[in-house]
């Protein structure tokens, strides 16, 4: 139809990053977060190591060439990174070494009726308890509260007061081990999701590029533009734009979890 406008929407949350929307790409990509795709009320096609496919859920390993061709209708994707303990979890249980695994999973009869309440509103929390429930239905997966050690925990409300006033050179380095354990993934990479994190919601609120780098501790444009498209496949700058909509979520349900 011309002239239609066909809307995703990212939601940032402690442990993965989700689009909802109907996702297309424009070319071969491949990056280094692991991808889950949904198709909600279709199976949509993607191609795989130069290999068409046709599937209504797709776990991709990072590093793996892909091209998504979601035809208009409606995907759930959540990029996880790396060391997390989601990550860990779905590579040993749904990859088992390879680069991706395709599977027919029947949706839940309820699901366009929740696409329509979560994509309506923009509401994170809603959208957060249907990435769960996404993950449940896939995997198993149940999401567990990581903050019975004191430590880590002080460390988690530090870092999420306000990461731009955080740098990693001022953490004692004993806690790197304790943190990987509680938390599933490095102090270091933690911290540099909730600045880029923290980045975004300063550029949402209307602050200069230069002035929102500068209270979220990061050292500049170019090397975030670039690792973040390194690690996700997307460019950062497209998150910062009206269209398509982000939401920074730091809301009830979104806690630092094991995923077991």
């Amino acid at each position: 139809m011309a002239g239609r406008r066909i809307r995703a929407d990212y939601y940032l949350f402690h442990h993965f990053l989700m689009g909802m929307g109907a996702f297309s790409d424009e070319k071969v990509i491949s990056h280094q977060a692991m991808k889950l795709v949904f198709g909600i009320n279709e199976p949509f096609r993607i191609r795989l190591q130069e290999t068409w496919h046709t599937a209504r859920v797709a776990l991709i390993d990072g590093a793996c060439p892909q091209y998504l061709n979601g035809s208009d209708d409606w995907q759930i994707v959540l990029w996880i990174e790396p060391g997390t303990s989601l990550w860990k979890l779905l590579h040993r249980k749904s990859l088992k070494g390879q680069p991706w695994v395709l599977q027919n999973v029947v949706m839940p009869p309820s699901m366009n009726e929740v696409i329509q309440v979560v994509g309506d509103p923009l509401d994170p929390h809603e959208a957060l308890q249907l990435a769960e429930m996404l993950i449940r239905l896939y995997c198993g997966a149940t999401p567990v509260p990581a903050i019975w050690d004191e430590e880590v925990k002080n460390l988690l409300n530090m870092i999420d007061r306000n990461p731009g006033e955080v740098s990693i050179t001022t953490l004692e380095a004993h806690l790197d081990h304790d943190f990987q354990r509680v938390i599933g993934s490095s102090l270091e990479q933690y911290l540099h999701r909730r600045k880029w994190m923290q980045y975004l919601g300063f550029r949402y609120e209307g602050i200069q590029r230069r002035k929102a780098l500068e209270l979220s501790g990061l050292t500049g444009w170019e090397g975030l533009r670039d690792s973040f498209e390194a690690m996700y496949g997307l460019e950062i700058d497209s998150l910062e734009q009206s269209l398509p909509y982000q939401r920074i979520y730091n809301g009830h349900g979104d806690q630092p979890v094991l995923y077991i």
